[in-house]
């Protein structure tokens, strides 16, 4: 009985440290964050596209409220990288917004959005390689 007594820390580290392992890979992963922020600006083409610019401004400024500020991967950019790449995401979605503002055309607002999605997965990717980790800049710490 002893014996097999010995074994059960041996499998409860077997068991359960795989899972504690993803769970973390998870929380460090900065790719969904830039793919929910890419999401919202895909909604925006969407209400652009169907005539509805009000809608589309809308759901850009929600994509860098929610997502992008919000879940702090402009303060992480920022702060790994500073704020050169930073500023010329926020100047991305100031240029995509004001397109939409302005009614310029849909292949330009399609350009300008597909433009900004690529640079945040960029810059997601970059997080991912420095391991920066997303606990960090967690809301109300």
């Amino acid at each position: 009985m002893k014996k097999r007594m010995r074994w059960i820390p041996v499998l409860y580290v077997a068991l359960f440290l795989p899972l504690t392992l993803v769970a973390k890979a998870g929380s460090e992963d900065w790719s969904p964050v830039a793919e929910q922020v890419n999401e919202q600006l895909d909604s925006a083409l969407e209400a652009y596209r169907a005539g509805d610019p009000q809608a589309a401004r809308r759901g850009v400024i929600q994509a860098y409220f929610g997502p992008f500020e919000g879940e702090k991967m402009e303060a992480a950019i920022r702060s790994q990288f500073g704020i050169e790449p930073a500023f010329l995401l926020e100047r991305q979605f100031g240029a995509l917004r004001k397109a939409i503002k302005q009614g310029a055309e849909l292949h330009r607002v399609s350009e300008l959005a597909e433009q900004l999605q690529a640079a945040l997965m960029s810059q997601a990717d970059k997080l991912n390689e420095a391991g920066v980790p997303r606990i960090v800049f967690e809301v109300n710490q």
